[in-house]
């Protein structure tokens, strides 16, 4: 429906599309035949966007299993990550190799957040580019950036544009300033 708007990755023999649909194929890049795909199940209510691309991460001194992996972010606000030879989940990653992008965001309304950009990979951490439905209703999720580490999928830190001095999760039961700020304009 929305037309494919990945820009694809190519890493060594392979080449690696983000399918409109969420699934990851992995293609010989010489004769075109595909060597595997991954399908995603989209939890119900998100959004129908085209996905952007994927990420690549190759752990520094590390062979086997997901040693080389294909990160993906997908329209119902998840992190995947793949082995980049096999398509198979990375176990260590998260939990059966995927997390949620809305770790430490409060209640979020499906639909009102998803990722408009491809993974980018900065120092062993993934880093995403995420739009919220802002103005619509006054508990929005709030607006912050999230970098996930690229091994283990932890959440290594979540910005609060209401307190630039914290860099983590908001402690239990507290949402982010900008949040806190919307709710007390009803």
């Amino acid at each position: 429906m929305g037309g494919f708007e990945d820009t694809p990755l190519k890493v060594g023999r392979l080449l690696y599309l983000a399918a409109e649909d969420n699934d990851v194929i992995a293609l010989d890049a010489d004769s075109g035949k595909e060597i595997w795909r991954f399908e995603v199940n989209l939890q119900k209510g998100a959004p129908f966007l085209g996905m952007r691309g994927l990420g690549y991460y190759k752990q520094p001194e590390t062979s086997g299993a997901c040693a080389e992996r294909i990160l993906m972010n997908t329209q119902d606000a998840r992190l995947i990550a793949l082995d980049a030879l096999t398509g198979a989940p990375c176990q260590g990653f998260g939990s059966n190799g995927q997390v949620s992008l809305l770790t430490g965001m409060g209640e979020v309304t499906p639909g009102y957040y998803y990722v408009t950009s491809a993974p980018t990979i900065v120092r062993g951490r993934v880093v995403l580019g995420g739009w919220i439905a802002d103005n619509q209703y006054w508990v929005s999720p709030p607006g912050s950036s999230a970098p996930f580490d690229a091994v283990t999928g932890n959440l290594r830190g979540r910005g609060d544009m209401g307190r630039p001095e914290r860099h983590g999760e908001p402690p239990p039961g507290r949402a982010t300033r900008t949040r806190r700020l919307m709710r007390g304009r009803r």
